[in-house]
């Protein structure tokens, strides 16, 4: 009987496929909650429905007590407080002119359920020449009534724009936000963003000590599979080794080193949905990054 791994969707071929970005907070669906009529068109008591306004579709099945916190009003707020802080200074650095990462980015998926923003900090960090890093926060939003607003911490590697785990601590990683009103909102993740500015350091203490501690190269795949990433994408990250460390597969490496090989393989290669995302993100640090956290497997849906 074949095991499917805990990160891996039963029957997906194209991963990523429900999920949309958006360029702008202006252009996110704005939804409404509306009753829910059977096929007779009889009203279904003590269900609501939440409904797009562009498309009518309704996305999400909800109790009446459900309060609609729209995604558009959450994708400004995390604008608003990125219009507040100063950019990153390596922003224009790319080919061409282009930015070398997106500052803020905003996703849909599950069919516009739930929505992610992103939003890259100016403040640089330093740890040597090759290891220079943004701090950055994800804010995820859900119109089924799943959770509450949620917010956390990333880091981004300059050299690679790699995108790495930085929750060091408890505040570093979800934070469930209970809201009173909008302006609530904004003040609560204003709030929670200085929170992570003060606390990055300790992420960054995580990925100094990981420059000193080796692993066999022979086992990293066996831990990457371990945390459950599926053995295809494990397979993967294993088969960039020989080449990119310029060694055989039974010496050492840095698990500083084998832990970009991963990030970079999940941040670049891979295009899943941003719960999914996070879950291979949180694998990959407990593999390789977090000595003595392999034990504790995702359980992130599909």
């Amino acid at each position: 009987m074949r095991m499917t791994s805990v990160l891996e969707a039963p029957g997906e071929t194209i991963e990523g496929r429900a999920t949309t970005q958006v360029e702008r907070p202006e252009d996110v669906p704005l939804f409404r909650v509306v009753p829910l009529r059977d096929g007779a068109g009889r009203a279904v008591e003590h269900y609501h429905g939440v409904q797009r306004e562009d498309s009518g579709e309704v996305v999400s099945v909800v109790s009446p007590r459900y309060s609609l916190l729209q995604h558009r009003a959450v994708a400004e707020a995390v604008h608003e407080i990125g219009a507040i802080l100063d950019p990153p200074e390596d922003l224009e650095e790319g080919d061409f002119g282009r930015p070398r990462f997106p500052r803020e980015q905003i996703r849909l998926y599950a069919n516009g359920r739930r929505m992610e923003v992103k939003l890259v900090i100016g403040t640089k960090y330093r740890l040597d020449r090759e290891n220079e890093f943004y701090p950055g926060i994800r804010v995820f939003n859900s119109l089924d009534g799943a959770w509450a607003l949620r917010m956390e911490a990333f880091g981004l590697r300059l050299s690679c724009t790699n995108q790495l785990y930085a929750g060091a601590r408890s505040y570093m990683e979800f934070r469930e936000l209970h809201l009173i009103s909008a302006q609530d909102m904004l003040a609560q993740l204003q709030r929670a963003t200085y929170e992570v500015l003060e606390h990055f350091e300790e992420a960054l203490s995580i990925y100094s000590r990981s420059m000193d501690r080796w692993i066999e190269i022979s086992e990293i795949g066996p831990a990457l599979r371990t945390v459950g990433i599926p053995p295809r994408h494990a397979d993967r990250v294993c088969e960039a080794l020989p080449e990119y460390f310029g060694s055989l597969l039974w010496g050492e490496v840095r698990r500083w080193e084998a832990y970009q090989l991963a990030t970079d393989y999940f941040t670049h290669e891979v295009h899943v949905n941003p719960e999914r995302e996070r879950a291979f993100e949180r694998a990959a640090a407990r593999a390789l990054l977090l000595e003595g956290s392999m034990e504790v497997r995702e359980t992130i849906p599909a």
